[in-house]
């Protein structure tokens, strides 16, 4: 996913590993060549605490770019939203495998899977039922619904 650089705000906010950094670099130049009030930081030398505190410095009007590996992104996401950083004032970016969750219907555990892999039937980590991945997300869970299948290997 590529970030869009959202005009007319009191100041931008860049967080990002080095990979990140490249991301970002062209919403930095434009920002740059606006002359627009900015910030940006190196993710990777901060711990998470220091992130917080200064993303609570910050006033409001700022709009938050965040551009990290895909399993360090969730626990970024929750500092900014705990900072009061609102899905409007802020683009989330993930570079990288991105794993996603699957809760199985029987036995209500979750197992991880590469997100490419979400079109086929995995099997459950704990009770090993084939489940087929649904588009029905938990925020709560933080997973998607797997769904028993009848699916087996060889049976494309």
């Amino acid at each position: 996913m590529n970030p869009a650089y959202v005009p007319n705000k009191r100041k931008y906010l860049f967080c990002g590993d080095h990979p990140g950094q490249q991301i970002l670099a062209p919403l930095i130049k434009k920002a740059m060549n606006e002359n627009v009030s900015f910030e940006a930081i190196f993710i990777g030398e901060k711990e998470e605490t220091d992130i917080a505190l200064w993303l609570q410095g910050q006033k409001m009007g700022c709009y938050l770019y965040i551009a990290i590996e895909w399993n360090k992104l969730s626990a970024i996401k929750k500092i900014a939203e705990n900072c009061g950083f609102s899905d409007e004032e802020a683009q989330y970016i993930g570079h990288g495998v991105e794993m996603i969750h699957v809760f199985c219907c029987r036995c209500h555990q979750t197992t991880k899977m590469s997100r490419k892999g979400i079109k086929k039937p995995t099997r459950c980590s704990n009770c090993y039922l084939m489940l087929s991945v649904s588009d029905h997300f938990s925020p709560l869970k933080e997973s998607y619904l797997g769904y028993m299948t009848t699916w087996e290997a060889g049976s494309d």
